[in-house]
């Protein structure tokens, strides 16, 4: 008797185990995902450069409007599928956001005209959370609920995602800036961020150690530069090696204020072999916008070093002959920025004008806002489980061959 019980125990726990949904299995390799390079509004220079989250038709000391002056930016895309009719969305790929925000169906305000729209009947793995959420994202209101899907994939790579399920915004208000932007949604790469998402509530980057083994929370991000033709990559579950040379350069985040996002300590700024004497400052990695974003005092400092810079409130015209060489330290080491990234050159009415890519701006607690254009120079890693960024030195070698 006493055997038979322990025959029907066992069995009993077999169907417990065979009644569970299976799980992804875990890759041993990262995952490499294109990204794509498209224009997009310049909301966010705006929302730092103005010094106001609405003032942007404010006329300046030059006597044309900041949304004049920089007229627009540039983003990174890649494609993700929801549900199992493959909703498919284009997103914008932002290491200093920590939430994904998709459009739904029933989002009728002008931010979300242009757009494709996720319509949560067609995804029978989506469940509601029956959470509204609201917050400001780039100067501009975003509400909507929260919801769960276990059925995601991204270029390709599909996510355990799939057993644990994703956390994200169900959009029902897009602030009007983003009307003809072209990306549909996005995909936040920050670590958790309580003040956006519910509290312990798992977002991307917590989904990522489910994926591989050994388990990590590790993704890296080469961004290409249009004059190399070089391509923009993000790799999840690790690093590519051959995009870089010499050793990885570790530096722990900074957190601060309960925050946890991609923040680093800068240690040193030289422009044009002069090194200026900032306090130590906090930069933040962020790869939704181009420029540097620098707070006014310091943005004033590194421009006196340019002959005939002109303001206009944080931006910088200057001459389009400009010689910029600028080496931001972090970890101890010197990173260049090419002087191509550091200028940018448009036309407007007719002539050729010049811009510096480091601006002025009003930042939470005097960071400074690392950019694409930082990130062009750099092959940088991000590992959210043991808190630290590395940088190395691209790959320069195979420029012509990509």
């Amino acid at each position: 008797m006493h055997i038979l019980h322990i025959f029907v125990f066992i069995t009993s726990i077999l169907l417990l185990v065979n009644a569970l949904p299976p799980k992804s299995p875990k890759s041993p390799k990262p995952y490499t995902i294109p990204l794509k390079k498209k224009s997009i509004s310049n909301s966010l220079i705006l929302h730092y450069a103005s010094g106001s989250y609405a003032a942007t038709n404010i006329k300046r000391s030059t006597n044309v409007s900041l949304a004049d002056e920089f007229s627009n930016d540039d983003a990174y895309f890649c494609e993700i599928t929801l549900g199992k009719n493959e909703q498919k969305s284009n997103v914008m790929v932002d290491t200093g956001f920590g939430d994904v925000l998709i459009p739904s169906i029933n989002c009728t305000s002008a931010g979300c005209e242009n757009k494709a729209k996720y319509n949560p009947i067609n995804d029978t793995s989506f469940k509601t959370k029956n959470k509204p959420f609201g917050y400001d994202y780039l100067g501009g209101n975003v509400f909507g609920i929260r919801g769960i899907t276990t059925s995601m994939n991204i270029s390709g790579y599909i996510s355990g995602i799939n057993t644990i399920g994703l956390n994200f915004g169900l959009v029902s208000v897009f602030p009007k800036r983003f009307e003809f932007d072209e990306f549909d949604g996005i995909i936040g790469l920050a670590p958790e961020d309580d003040d956006l998402i519910t509290p312990h509530e798992d977002n991307f980057i917590d989904n990522l150690e489910e994926d591989f083994d050994p388990p990590n929370q590790i993704f890296s991000l080469k961004i290409g530069r249009h004059e190399d033709q070089t391509e923009s990559e993000l790799t999840i579950g690790g690093i590519d090696p051959s995009k870089y040379i010499g050793e990885l350069v570790y530096t722990g985040i900074a957190i601060f204020a309960g925050q946890y996002y991609w923040t680093i300590f800068i240690d040193g700024f030289t422009i044009n072999n002069k090194s200026l004497s900032f306090q130590r400052r906090i930069g933040r990695i962020v790869s939704g916008l181009s420029p540097i974003i620098v707070p006014f005092d310091d943005v004033h400092k590194i421009y006196q070093q340019i002959p005939n810079a002109i303001e206009n409130d944080g931006i910088f015209r200057i001459p389009c002959g400009s010689e910029l060489k600028v080496k931001i330290k972090i970890g101890g080491v010197d990173w260049d920025i090419d002087q191509r990234d550091l200028i940018s050159v448009r036309q407007l009415r007719n002539r050729q004008i010049c811009h510096g890519m480091i601006m002025g701006g009003i930042t939470d607690n005097n960071e400074w806002i690392l950019g694409t254009t930082f990130l062009k120079n750099v092959y940088s890693v991000y590992d959210s489980l043991s808190h630290k960024i590395g940088f190395a030195k691209l790959n320069v070698s195979n420029l012509n061959s990509q």
